[in-house]
C-alpha cells in the first residue's frame, strides 16, 4: 500500500491520494485524472504509474 501523500507527478505536485480521490470520484481514464489533477499533463513521466494506480482502484 502507498502512502497517500506519496508525489506521484511530480511536475504538478500530485499525490497518491489525489489522484485515488480523482478516481473515487469517477475518473476511468488517464485522461481523466488528467482533468481532475493534472497528472500526466506536463511531461507524460507518470503515465505509466496513473496506468497501475487506475487498474488496481478500478478491480
Amino acid at each position: 500500500m502507498r502512502d497517500k501523500n506519496e508525489i506521484i507527478c511530480h511536475c504538478q505536485e500530485v499525490t497518491y491520494g489525489d489522484i485515488v480521490e480523482a478516481i473515487q470520484n469517477g475518473a476511468k481514464t488517464v485522461e481523466e485524472i488528467g482533468d481532475k489533477t493534472e497528472a500526466g499533463i506536463t511531461c507524460g513521466g507518470c503515465i505509466e504509474d496513473l496506468e497501475e494506480i487506475l487498474e488496481e482502484e478500478l478491480k
